[in-house]
């Protein structure tokens, strides 16, 4: 079970499209290796880039092209321009930009706290959370990489002797590089591999993450200033961006600081006003009142017919919903029903009903949709699962209605899979659909 947990976790972070950007990963690596070759570094290094740019354009968001250009560029800079900035105040570079991000996503989570279900309807803070998110789990991921594979680099490229020269390789290594690298996993897999557990366990796997850039951080930092600098038998270095470790310090808290609020200010423009205590105790009412009479019609006329013949014909909400959305749906009769059916819940991502509302079309007559970080996910989520199990969320009502609308089609819609942050439901058309 947690073999299958973490092996789920991982292919959501690497899935088919992030090919491109794991095989620049694996590559840029190498690429240090390869200094015994002539020009080595440079072909590898290069190809990395390059691989990486190309998963980048397929996947906009692409962790693993990103972890692959940045290393890319890491292997062409420590072999040929090292004259610019010391690989090692480099790799102190990358930590002051990391931890920055990692204290500014900190403070978004100490924020609430009390609370992290109420982070469901600051849609800006969750997209800011989930963007600097990956920005400190790329950099986290380099740095470890560097670190790690440093010592190895060492050993292979000079006299194993020379591997003791260095006075804090080890401590380095293994402190800031293998054991911060295990904890950082503890984190991030889990929250990749299952939303529900950014609001139910993020109060435990925040301060494990904030703990591993920590020891990742300070390592890195206490190493160049104080080892580095002043012990190392090589030539004597001065640092090239900060002057001592106090100013480094002081550019990490100032980049979380000015992130945290850039977040907040997203926040304030993206999201709508926060719902009252009072609000959200009425939404509840009607929750489980909706939940409460769906219940009791699918066991007066059976879920099939329920699904089939009353779903699809919710016209009125799909009307009233519209005049928010400023959507003629008259002229959504002119698309295809993949096209309308995008607009539609784009239109509804806009006006801050949820971050994303995912539609995937499985084939000709079968589709799902997704809704992450809806709104009233806020709510929804303090009814007990028992009492909604077997319900189905509105937003596949709404998607039902329309795809009806648009082809005639009846509709059977399958019981929603709900969770923290949202629901997936899965809708079949009865008849074929025209081509879309």
């Amino acid at each position: 079970m947690r073999k299958h947990f973490i092996c789920k976790g991982i292919y959501i972070m690497l899935g088919k499209k992030n090919v491109p950007g794991i095989i620049s990963m694996i590559i840029a690596i190498l690429a240090p290796f390869m200094i015994s070759f002539y020009f080595g570094p440079l072909i590898f290094g290069f190809f990395a880039i390059v691989i990486a740019i190309i998963g980048i354009i397929i996947v906009k968001n692409d962790m693993a092209g990103f972890i692959g250009l940045i290393l890319g560029f890491t292997a062409l800079h420590h072999a040929y321009f090292p004259q610019f900035i010391h690989p090692m105040e480099w790799n102190v570079v990358l930590a002051v930009l990391g931890y920055g991000v990692a204290l500014a996503n900190a403070f978004i989570g100490i924020a609430n706290i009390r609370d992290l279900n109420g982070l469901k309807q600051q849609l800006g803070s969750v997209k800011a959370h989930k963007i600097q998110g990956r920005i400190e789990s790329t950099l986290f991921i380099c740095i470890s990489t560097i670190c790690i594979s440093y010592p190895v680099r060492t050993l292979i490229a000079s006299d194993p002797g020379s591997f003791t020269e260095d006075p804090t390789i080890e401590f380095h290594t293994f402190l800031g590089g293998i054991i911060a690298f295990s904890l950082f996993l503890v984190k991030v897999i889990p929250a990749f591999s299952n939303k529900d557990r950014i609001y139910k366990s993020g109060w435990i796997l925040g301060p494990i993450g904030l703990a591993a850039w920590t020891l990742g951080y300070f390592t890195s930092l206490i190493d160049f200033f104080y080892y580095w600098i002043h012990e190392w038998s090589g030539p004597i270095l001065v640092p090239q961006i900060w002057p001592n470790i106090y100013w480094a310090i002081i550019s990490s808290i100032a980049l979380s600081i000015i992130l945290y609020f850039n977040a907040r200010a997203y926040n304030f423009k993206v999201s709508k006003p926060a719902l009252s205590p009072k609000t959200h105790g009425v939404a509840l009412i009607l929750h489980g009142i909706a939940f409460g009479y769906e219940n009791a019609t699918k066991d007066l006329v059976g879920s099939p017919v329920f699904h089939k013949y009353v779903y699809p014909y919710t016209y009125k909400s799909l009307s009233k919903l519209s005049v928010f959305l400023d959507l003629d749906l008259n002229n959504l009769k002119n698309q295809t029903v993949t096209d309308a059916l995008e607009l539609y819940m784009k239109r509804c991502t806009e006006i801050g009903m949820a971050e994303k509302i995912k539609i995937n079309w499985i084939s000709e007559d079968t589709f799902t949709i997704e809704s992450i970080n809806c709104s009233t996910s806020v709510v929804r989520s303090r009814i007990p699962p028992e009492e909604i199990k077997g319900s189905i969320c509105p937003w596949a009502l709404l998607s039902a209605s329309l795809v009806n609308m648009l082809t005639g089609k009846n509709l059977e819609i399958m019981p929603s899979e709900f969770n923290e942050i949202g629901a997936k439901t899965e809708l079949h058309l009865k008849d074929n659909v025209p081509e879309i």
